[in-house]
C-alpha cells in the first residue's frame, strides 16, 4: 500500500480554519446544554436496576451505587466521614436508590448542571420559618469515576498521570490519552505495545517480535524503558537487557502523557512517559476464571478475584494470577510466564486510605532478538526472503530468564477539607539471565553469516518514593489546588557480560549445534548507581469555572556513578542539577469544547565526558522543551472524547561525533532534533452500541544539529503519517443477543532506515478483527460464561518493522496471531 500524499498547506490551512472556527462553537448558550443534560439525566431516572450492596461506611456503600448505576457523584470525605448506611438490596431507579442508601444521614442528592450529582445537607424547617441550609460545596474528585479505578467502556474522563491529582482530562494542559481495561479486554491485549496501537503519536511495537521489552516512541523519541513508570513510580532500570516487561493482565489503565514531563516525574526523555495503573482492591465483587489458547501454541489460564474481606469495608483485596505457556513466530523463542499481584487496602475511616501493592513475575522467553540481514528482507535475494521464523541463535545455548517481584503501598490521609497528604513507596528486584547469538553481517554468498555470542546477568534494585501535600482554597472565584512535593530514587544495578564467537550460519537452510562451543569471556563487570531526589510545586488554578490555569517548577539533584571491577580506570562518578518548569491553561466553554496551551520541559542526565583535548569535561544533561496547542471536545452527558494537538518538541544537547579527536572514539554534545506535527484522537460509545476509536499521526522530524554529517535529515524509524481506527458494535436483541463483532485497521507509513536517509521502509497497514459472544442469551445456566475471538493481523501481512540494527540487521514484524479466549465471571 502506497503511502498517502498529504499537502502540508492544506493541513495547516485546515488546522487553522477548525482552530478559528472554535469560538463560534463556545457560544453555544450553557441553558441549552444544561437542559440536554438533565434531560439525560432524567431518563437514567427511570432506568431501573437490581442492586446489592453490603451495610456499612456511607461513602463505601456510595462509592460502589455509583459505578453500579454509571453515574457521576462528586463529594468530599469529610462531608461523609463516620456516617454508616444500610446498603441497598432489590430492584431502584437511580434517584430512589440514592434517597435509600443516604436515608438517616442528615444527606440529600441534588442534580448538577452537567447531569451528575452532588450532597448537601437536608433543609430544616424552624419554629417560626422553614430555613435552608447551605449546600454542601464540592471539589473532590468524582465517585462514579476516579483517575485510579475502572472505567465503563473507552471513554475515561479522569487522570492523576498529567498532574498527580484527580483531575478532569479536560482541565489537563498536556495531551494525555488513557487506554482502559475494557478496550485491553475486548482487543485482547497481551502487552504494553499492543495496548497502545490505537494511541495517536505513539509508534509501538517498533522492534518486532521481540517480547523482551516493550520498544515505544512518542512523537518520535524512543522512550527506551527510561520512561515507563507503574502507578506513578519509575520502574526503569538501567543495563542493556533489565527492562521491565509489566503483565497487562495485571492492569486497569494504560496511559500516555506526551510532550516532556519532568516537572513532575524528574529526568526523562523529551517523548513522554507511559504509566501503568495496576489493579486495585475494590468493594464490588470480582470473580473471573479465563482460559486461553491460541497461536504458536499458546496456553494460558488467568484469574481475578477481589471484594470485601470485613462487612464494614474497612478491608478489602484484589489477586490477580496468570500461567503461560508458549512458542512464539520465531523459532525455539518461547514467552513463557508465570504471574502473581496481591492487593490490600485499609481503610480504618473516610480520611485515611493505605493500599498495599505487590507482584510477582518470572519470564521464561528465549531471546527475542532476531534480526536477518537486509538483503533477504527489505530487499530481494537469490534465494529468496529469508523466513519470517528463522532462529538467528542456537538452541539451548540462547535464553532470556528473568525473574521480578516488586512491594509497595499507596498512602493518602485527608486533614480537612483543604490538606491531604499522599506517599507512594515501592521497592523491586529483577534479576535476568540472557544470552543470545547474533549474526554478523551477510557473507558475499548472500546467505550465510558469521556469529558471536553475548552473555548478561544483571541483578537490579530499585526504590522509588514519592511525598506530596495537596491543599485546596477558595477566594471569590479563584480556586487552587496546590501540590508541594518531594520525591527520590535509589536504583543498583550489579551486571556481568560475557563474549564468544561461534559457527557460521547458513540463513536459508540453517544448521545448529555445529560445535565445539567456546567458553564466553567475561568482558564486563560493572555495579552502576543512581541517586535523584527532586522538590516540587504546582498549582492549578481554576477562575470562574471557566478557566484553568497550571503551573509548575521543579529542582533535581542527580548522582549517577559505574564502577568498573575489571578496570578501575573506566569508574566515573557524575553529579548533575536541572531546573524545569511547566505552565499551561486551559478555556472551558459552556458546550463542552476546551482549548488550551502549554509549555513544558525536561531533563535526561548523559554519562560522559569531553575529549582529553577538550578537558575532560562532564556532559551536561540533555533537554527538552516542547511548546504544544491543542483542544479537547467532551460534550455532557454523552460518552465521548476528541482532542486535537498541533506541538513543537527540540532535544537538545545530544551527543555526536568529535571530529577533533583523531581516535575517533570522543564525543561531543553538538546535536539536536526537532519534532514538530498534529495528532488527533477520537473516542465515543454511542447508544446505538457503537464503540469507536480512531487516531492521526502526522510527525514531522528533523536532525537540526550534528556533526555526523546527517543535519537536516529525518531520524530512522519515525513515520510522517500514521492512522488507526477502531469500531465495535453490540448487535441488538432483536438480532443476534449478546454478540459483538470488531475490526481495526492500523496504518504506518513509509520511514527512513538509517539516519544517512539512504533507504526506506514501505508502509504496511494491519487489519484486527474481534467476535465476542456473551453465553448468558443461550440460558440461564450460561449466565456469567463469555467467548471471544481475536485475530491481529488478520491477513498475514509480511512487513519488515524496522531496520539499522549490527551487520546491516533489519527485522520483521508480527505475524498473524489469532486466540480464543472463555471467561466465567460471578
Amino acid at each position: 500500500m502506497q503511502s498517502p500524499v498529504f499537502d502540508q498547506t492544506i493541513l495547516r490551512r485546515a488546522v487553522h480554519a477548525a482552530l478559528m472556527s472554535m469560538p463560534l462553537l463556545f457560544t453555544t448558550p450553557a441553558w441549552l446544554t444544561h437542559a440536554v443534560a438533565a434531560e439525560v439525566a432524567a431518563a437514567d431516572n427511570n432506568t431501573v436496576k437490581r442492586y446489592q450492596i453490603a451495610a456499612g461506611p456511607l461513602s463505601r456503600v456510595l462509592s460502589q451505587l455509583a459505578g453500579e448505576a454509571g453515574i457521576l457523584l462528586s463529594v468530599e470525605g469529610a462531608v461523609t466521614a463516620g456516617k454508616q448506611s444500610a446498603g441497598l438490596d432489590g430492584q431502584y431507579g437511580i434517584r430512589a436508590a440514592l434517597d435509600a442508601v443516604l436515608l438517616g444521614s442528615g444527606l440529600e442528592a441534588v442534580m448538577t448542571s452537567d447531569g451528575g450529582y452532588t450532597l448537601r445537607k437536608i433543609t430544616v424547617p424552624s419554629a417560626s420559618k422553614s430555613e435552608k441550609l447551605p449546600e454542601v460545596k464540592v471539589q473532590a474528585s468524582s465517585i462514579g469515576e476516579t483517575a485510579l479505578g475502572p472505567v465503563v467502556g473507552y471513554v475515561a474522563k479522569r487522570t492523576q498521570t498529567a498532574t498527580k491529582t484527580d483531575t478532569p482530562i479536560i482541565e489537563t494542559p498536556q495531551s494525555i490519552s488513557v487506554v482502559t481495561r475494557d478496550q485491553m479486554t475486548i482487543q485482547n491485549v497481551q502487552s504494553v505495545g499492543e495496548a497502545l496501537r490505537y494511541t495517536a503519536g505513539v509508534l509501538s511495537e517498533s522492534n518486532g517480535p521481540d517480547p523482551r521489552a516493550d520498544v515505544i516512541a512518542i512523537r518520535g523519541f524512543d522512550t527506551n524503558g527510561r520512561d515507563q513508570y507503574r502507578d506513578g513510580l519509575r520502574t526503569y532500570a538501567f543495563g542493556n537487557q533489565g527492562g521491565s516487561v509489566v503483565e497487562t493482565y495485571g492492569l486497569e489503565r494504560v496511559e500516555v502523557l506526551r510532550g516532556p514531563s519532568s516537572i513532575l516525574y524528574g529526568q526523562g526523555g523529551p517523548g513522554g512517559l507511559v504509566n501503568l495503573v495496576s489493579k486495585r482492591p475494590t468493594d464490588k465483587p470480582v470473580h473471573e476464571v479465563q482460559l486461553q489458547a491460541g497461536s504458536y501454541d499458546w496456553k494460558q489460564i488467568a484469574a481475578d478475584f477481589g471484594g470485601l474481606l470485613t462487612d464494614d469495608g474497612t478491608w478489602t483485596y484484589r489477586l490477580t494470577g496468570l500461567l503461560r505457556d508458549s512458542d512464539t513466530q520465531i523459532d525455539h523463542v518461547k514467552n513463557d510466564r508465570v504471574f502473581i499481584a496481591p492487593a490490600l487496602t485499609w481503610r480504618p475511616n473516610d480520611n485515611t486510605t493505605l493500599t498495599l501493592l505487590s507482584d510477582y513475575q518470572k519470564n521464561k522467553r528465549g531471546q527475542g532478538y532476531q534480526a536477518w540481514p537486509r538483503v533477504g528482507t527489505l530487499y530481494s535475494s537469490p534465494y529468496g526472503k529469508i523466513s519470517t521464523s528463522r532462529f538467528v541463535g542456537e538452541p539451548g545455548l540462547d535464553k532470556f530468564d528473568q525473574e521480578r517481584y516488586s512491594l509497595g503501598y499507596q498512602f493518602e490521609h485527608i486533614f480537612n477539607d483543604n490538606v491531604l497528604f499522599r506517599q507512594n513507596l515501592r521497592y523491586q528486584r529483577m534479576n535476568t539471565d540472557a544470552f543470545s547469538v547474533y549474526m554478523r553481517p551477510l557473507q558475499a554468498d548472500q546467505r550465510t553469516v558469521s556469529r558471536y555470542g553475548g552473555g548478561s546477568d544483571e541483578d537490579v534494585n530499585n526504590l522509588t518514593l514519592d511525598n506530596h501535600v495537596q491543599m485546596k482554597w477558595q477566594a471569590g472565584i479563584f480556586e487552587h489546588t496546590a501540590l508541594i512535593g518531594l520525591d527520590t530514587q535509589r536504583m543498583k544495578a550489579d551486571v556481568k557480560g560475557t563474549f564468544a564467537s561461534y559457527s557460521d550460519l547458513d540463513l536459508y537452510n540453517p544448521v545448529y549445534g555445529v560445535g565445539p562451543f567456546p567458553i564466553p569471556n567475561v568482558n564486563r563487570d560493572v555495579t552502576q548507581q543512581l541517586r535523584q531526589t527532586g522538590l516540587y510545586f504546582q498549582d492549578q488554578l481554576k477562575i470562574a469555572q471557566k478557566w484553568v490555569l497550571t503551573l509548575g517548577a521543579r529542582r533535581d539533584w542527580a548522582n549517577t556513578s559505574t564502577d568498573d571491577h575489571r578496570n578501575a580506570s573506566n569508574d566515573s562518578d557524575q553529579d548533575d542539577q536541572a531546573t524545569t518548569w511547566r505552565a499551561g491553561v486551559v478555556f472551558l466553554a459552556n458546550n463542552g469544547w476546551a482549548p488550551y496551551a502549554s509549555y513544558t520541559e525536561s531533563f535526561t542526565p548523559v554519562i560522559g565526558t569531553t575529549s582529553e583535548a577538550r578537558g575532560r569535561k562532564p556532559f551536561v544533561p540533555e533537554t527538552g522543551k516542547q511548546y504544544e496547542v491543542g483542544v479537547r471536545y467532551q460534550p455532557q452527558g454523552q460518552r465521548t472524547m476528541l482532542t486535537f494537538s498541533l506541538f513543537d518538541l527540540t532535544r537538545q544537547n545530544l551527543t555526536t561525533a568529535d571530529l577533533q579527536d583523531p581516535s575517533g572514539n570522543s564525543s561531543m554534545q553538538r546535536g539536536e532534533v526537532r519534532s514538530r506535527g498534529f495528532e488527533a484522537e477520537a473516542k465515543t460509545q454511542l447508544d446505538s452500541g457503537v464503540d469507536l476509536i480512531a487516531s492521526y499521526t502526522y510527525t514531522q522530524m528533523d536532525i537540526t544539529k550534528s556533526n555526523d554529517g546527517v543535519q537536516g535529515n529525518t531520524p530512522n524509524n519515525v513515520p510522517k503519517y500514521a492512522a488507526a481506527v477502531w469500531g465495535n458494535y453490540h448487535l441488538p436483541a432483536t438480532l443476534l443477543p449478546g454478540m459483538t463483532v470488531g475490526a481495526g485497521l492500523r496504518y504506518i507509513g513509509s520511514r527512513y532506515g538509517d539516519d544517512d536517509n539512504g533507504y526506506k521502509l514501505p508502509a504496511y497497514t494491519l487489519v484486527d478483527l474481534v467476535v465476542d459472544y456473551d453465553m448468558a442469551s443461550l440460558g440461564s445456566s450460561w449466565k456469567g460464561w463469555k467467548f471471544a475471538l481475536n485475530a491481529s493481523n488478520l491477513f498475514d501481512k509480511e512487513y519488515v518493522a524496522t531496520c539499522g540494527y549490527y551487520g546491516d540487521g533489519c527485522k520483521w514484524g508480527y505475524r498473524r496471531n489469532v486466540a480464543g479466549t472463555l471467561t466465567y465471571r460471578w
